[in-house]
């Protein structure tokens, strides 16, 4: 379990940080302070999110290459990755609303090969963590898919695929939050049955998005698929996105017929 604890102390170091951050900048915790490896403009609080977790594995000289949104992929000359995403859902930290996670993962190269991926609720302090092959954890406790809910987390904002609004006329309630990486583990912990983001140009979702959720989410016993609802993979790459599903049992692949 080092690796887990290593991943927690990360979490720690980077919540921590995040807070301070927007209680002292308050909205401009959300200026752009630099252009992040996808190209993107990177606020001043996702910035100073990823430092400190780059400093600690730095520091603590773990045997990590490291993959993250701002600075991209760092070589340190080991087979394991730290796959970063120090704040998903800056929109929602920086405007106080409460559902923004920091998402560590540790992989071999890409998706699959994720080993170890904790998702820290940077609100509420837990932690939604898996080992791949040993199962998925909120906390102490295991959790599992259900697939009884009748709620489907989509996209549904400007860039949305117009499938997304057919399949939302489906389910009995529909929810958006903005936080993948929380929203995805809501299907794993059994809240949500089915996740979608599709854009209707381009993929929506990157690796650093959803690598610590992706093996939370199998290893509760869900599927996570691409938008032709095969196995989903991803290499780290600043250029690539894909569009993503997931869904608590199989039968649920049925809403896309």
């Amino acid at each position: 379990m080092m690796w887990i604890e290593n991943l927690q102390k990360m979490a720690d170091d980077a919540q921590k940080r995040i807070l301070e951050v927007i209680e002292k900048y308050g909205e401009r915790a959300s200026e752009p302070v630099k252009i992040g490896a996808y190209g993107s403009p990177s606020s001043r609080v996702d910035v100073e999110a990823e430092k400190i977790i780059v400093d600690f594995v730095k520091e603590k000289e773990l045997p990590l290459n490291i993959f993250s949104e701002e600075i991209g992929y760092v070589n340190r000359g080991h087979r394991l990755t730290l796959i970063v995403d120090p704040l998903d859902g800056s929109y929602n930290a920086e405007n106080n609303i409460p559902f923004y996670s920091v998402s560590l993962a540790i992989s071999e190269g890409d998706l699959e090969s994720v080993k170890y991926a904790l998702v820290r609720d940077a609100h509420t302090g837990k932690d939604y963590w898996a080992v791949k092959g040993k199962g998925a954890y909120l906390g102490d406790e295991k959790i599992h898919v259900k697939g009884d809910k009748n709620l489907f987390i989509i996209y549904l904002g400007k860039k949305a695929h117009e499938s997304a609004f057919k399949l939302a006329s489906k389910a009995r309630r529909i929810r958006s939050f903005g936080s993948a990486s929380l929203e995805l583990c809501m299907v794993a912990q059994g809240i949500a049955d089915l996740f979608l983001y599709r854009f209707s140009s381009g993929g929506a979702l990157r690796i650093v998005d959803i690598a610590a959720a992706y093996l939370i989410v199998k290893e509760a016993g869900g599927l996570v698929l691409d938008e032709n609802l095969h196995e989903l993979n991803m290499k780290m790459n600043t250029k690539e996105r894909k569009n993503v599903v997931a869904v608590a049992k199989p039968s649920l692949l049925e809403v896309f017929s």
